[in-house]
């Protein structure tokens, strides 16, 4: 296991010239890996090294599995470059020192727990989102995206949620710094924002909290003082998987497959070598 873990590092510090990062993982590697193409299954422990806590419930990270198999398998059947993922890996891994955690046993473990395992919708590889924290209600694929092709992604119910210590996160901002008005437009039924108006300017929600660095896009605007208070419920997009909530379902004592069924109800479970 750790063999194939150190294996996986040489080949990424080979590609992206890192050996700095990847110095432990790297000694006394056989470099002849790096004239194979690794499979899907050998990504897999290196991507939930960064994706998910390594102290979550196995039962929770497997079901991060499963959604970064279904993610790989459908990047790459669209014919994307395994080195331009690979590079948006790097950059993930360096944000968030998921390296240092790796390699773990328990996402070697998950890996091949759900061996070939993904999530199609309608026979098809689809993207799946995953978040930290819910608002304590799942955001609509369809009405997020302006877009039918995402009515797969289901709103439901994660109010478990709402008991994670870091449900509610505040940022001030001068008012100097902010429009002169501004006020929510538009709120999706789960309570992200749909849309802004600053000073006569329609803005979209999410990019505004991503631009604001806003923990979510479920937030209130209050004035207090010189600043601004942004009062955000969750952390995340709100799409797809709550990584809290599905620790908390694994904690209840469900299964991968069952917590996986809770967040997308409208999906398949089946193996990629069926497609």
């Amino acid at each position: 296991m750790e063999k194939k873990a150190a294996l996986w590092f040489a080949f990424i510090g080979f590609l992206w010239l890192l050996p700095y990062v990847f110095t432990v993982a790297l000694n006394g590697i056989d470099t002849a890996f790096l004239n194979r193409s690794p499979e899907v299954e050998d990504y897999l422990p290196a991507a939930l090294s960064f994706q998910i806590p390594a102290d979550y419930q196995l039962e929770a990270i497997e079901a991060q599995a499963v959604i970064a198999r279904t993610n790989l398998c459908r990047r790459l059947q669209e014919k994307e470059s395994i080195t331009k993922i690979l590079g948006e890996w790097k950059e993930e891994i360096k944000e968030s020192h998921g390296w240092r955690n790796f390699p773990a046993d328990v996402y070697e473990t998950a890996s091949k727990e759900t061996e070939g395992k993904i999530l199609t919708a309608e026979g098809e590889l689809k993207l799946v989102p995953y978040h930290e924290l819910s608002s304590g209600q799942t955001r609509d694929g369809e009405t997020a995206f302006h877009d039918e092709k995402y009515s797969y992604l289901k709103s439901v119910d994660s109010s478990i949620d709402k008991e994670s210590p870091s449900y509610l996160n505040s940022t001030y901002i001068s008012v100097q710094q902010m429009p002169s008005e501004l006020n929510i437009e538009e709120r999706e039924e789960s309570g992200y924002i749909v849309s802004l108006r600053a000073d006569g300017n329609l803005l979209e929600g999410e990019s505004f909290a991503q631009g604001m660095g806003l923990s979510s896009s479920n937030f209130t605007i209050q004035k207090i003082g010189d600043e601004i208070r942004f009062l955000c419920r969750g952390k995340g997009h709100g799409l797809g998987f709550s990584q809290f909530g599905g620790n908390e379902l694994a904690k209840q004592g469900k299964s991968w497959e069952e917590i996986l069924k809770t967040y997308f109800p409208a999906m398949e479970q089946t193996d990629y070598m069926e497609l």
